[in-house]
């Protein structure tokens, strides 16, 4: 008696569920809705996390390693993140566009996976050293030499963020 007891609960508990899915509604704005549109705040050096999404190399600008990850965080004259295997920490200074990093310091983790990661790093720590300005457009942050070049291209890792709506 106890197993059909669960079948037959069970069974009503799926076709619930399956009737719950299928369910569609059909919502009217209330006429007196109206839309607004918030713009966000410009996006700044420091506090957001930058992920790095290319880098100068010999050939050009080229992504990174499939499955790593290289980060940058700018606070109060100290730039810290992931260099792909490592952490890394260093400072900095501002004066309006332009930057200095440096000096840089890091963990001493090898990692063999994935292959090239090493390089990438020690390349990555490089080119932090040797950029001279920076600019922001839209969730971009470039880093570029001394002659304009870029040298590393982050993104912003941006937060989600909770919209309500009345009507």
């Amino acid at each position: 008696m106890k197993k059909i007891s669960l079948v037959l609960l069970m069974s009503m508990l799926l076709l619930s569920t399956a009737a719950a899915a299928g369910c569609t509604s059909n919502v009217t704005p209330s006429p007196n809705a109206t839309a607004t549109t918030t713009t966000l705040p410009a996006l700044q050096l420091e506090r957001p996390m930058w992920i790095l999404t290319s880098l100068a190399t010999e050939t050009g600008m080229n992504n990174t390693l499939p499955n790593t990850t290289i980060t940058a965080t700018f606070e109060d004259g100290n730039v810290t993140g992931s260099s792909g295997c490592n952490r890394y920490f260093g400072s900095y200074q501002l004066n309006k566009t332009q930057i200095k990093i440096g000096p840089i310091g890091s963990t001493l983790i090898f990692c063999a996976d994935p292959d090239g990661v090493m390089t990438q790093e020690t390349s990555y720590h490089l080119l932090l050293l040797n950029v001279t300005s920076y600019a922001i457009s839209n969730d971009k942050l470039t880093l570029s030499d001394s002659q304009g070049n870029p040298q590393l291209v982050f993104e912003a890792a941006l937060y989600t963020t909770t919209v309500t709506a009345t009507t």
